[in-house]
Formats: structure tokens, C-alpha cells, sequence
């Protein structure tokens, strides 16, 4: 068996597993990162605080529910046998639920890091800074690509829950 640090750096057949994080929606992220540094008018601290930290709790309830629903739907028959045929295997659906929960705990301690006030006053930084915006503007793409990795466990989970129902329909 694969462990989940070398399918995440080398992959198991179908290329390493964070390079399912870099498509062109990348692009997106970077820029809504980028815009948000220089838009959001309140410190990190209180961002984090405020509405990034409650936010992050309700992208890992919702990523743990349907997380759940997808790893009951992964220990079917069907989905074992539909593995097979993947390149990669079963690890491919297994690793890249987890990779996605990877994502939301480094967005969450990061953020947490930053609700305590760590950039703002622990390791102060002029707020109109180069170091500052790069600070900020990789936190809010953590904070969008997150978003974007709780709406892929969800489709992940109901992709599943229908190739689960068209190969019991076919055999049946």
C-alpha cells in the first residue's frame, strides 16, 4: 500500500496528488488573494477573528459530513470495483478526500495563527508592505481555494453516490 506522503509528492500511477490543486482555477485563487490584500480593509487579526475562523469551522463541518458520506460510498462494492479501472487505483479516491482535508487544516491553523495576532503584533508589519500584502494575500488564497476544496468534497461525494447507482442499475 501507498502512503499518503508519496502519493501526495509522487502518486500512484495518475502523476502526485497536490497537482490536483494546480489547474487553471489556480489563477483565480492567486488573484482573489492577491485583490483581497489590498481590498479588505481590516488588520489579520481580525479577519481571522471575525469571520475567517467561524467560516473555516462551517468548510470542515461540511467537508466532514459529506467526507463521511463519500468514505461510506468508497467501501461499496461498486466503487471497489469501479477502482480498478482507474489509473492510480483506489488510493486516487481515497488520498484526494484526504488531500482536500490537508488543505482546510493548513487554511485553519493558518488563519488561527493569524487571529491571534501573530502578523499584527507578535511579528508586526508595516500594513502597506510588500511583506504585509504577501502575508495576507497567501492567507486569502488559502481561505479561497478552501472553499473551492469543500465544494469538490461535496461533488466528489454525489459523483459517487451516481456512478454508484448507474453500475448497480447495469449489474442489477
Amino acid at each position: 500500500m501507498i502512503s499518503f506522503w508519496k502519493w501526495f509528492f509522487s502518486g500512484s500511477g495518475a502523476g502526485p496528488g497536490f497537482r490536483r490543486f494546480l489547474d487553471v482555477w489556480i489563477f483565480v485563487h492567486i488573484a482573489v488573494g492577491i485583490t483581497a490584500s489590498f481590498v479588505v480593509p481590516i488588520s489579520l487579526e481580525e479577519a481571522g477573528r471575525s469571520l475567517l475562523l467561524p467560516l473555516a469551522g462551517i468548510f470542515i463541518g461540511l467537508s466532514f459530513a459529506w467526507g463521511g458520506n463519500a468514505q461510506a460510498l468508497l467501501q461499496t462494492e461498486e466503487i471497489e470495483k469501479l477502482s480498478s479501472f482507474r489509473e492510480g487505483g483506489y488510493e486516487e479516491y481515497i488520498y484526494t478526500y484526504q488531500s482536500a482535508v490537508l488543505l482546510i487544516l493548513v487554511s485553519l491553523v493558518s488563519w488561527g495563527v493569524a487571529g491571534l495576532g501573530v502578523f499584527d503584533r507578535v511579528w508586526p508589519l508595516d500594513i502597506n508592505s510588500c511583506s504585509y500584502h504577501a502575508i495576507s494575500g497567501t492567507l486569502y488564497f488559502f481561505a479561497s481555494i478552501t472553499l473551492r476544496e469543500c465544494w469538490h468534497v461535496v461533488l466528489g461525494a454525489q459523483a459517487l453516490l451516481l456512478i454508484r447507482f448507474k453500475v448497480r442499475k447495469k449489474s442489477g
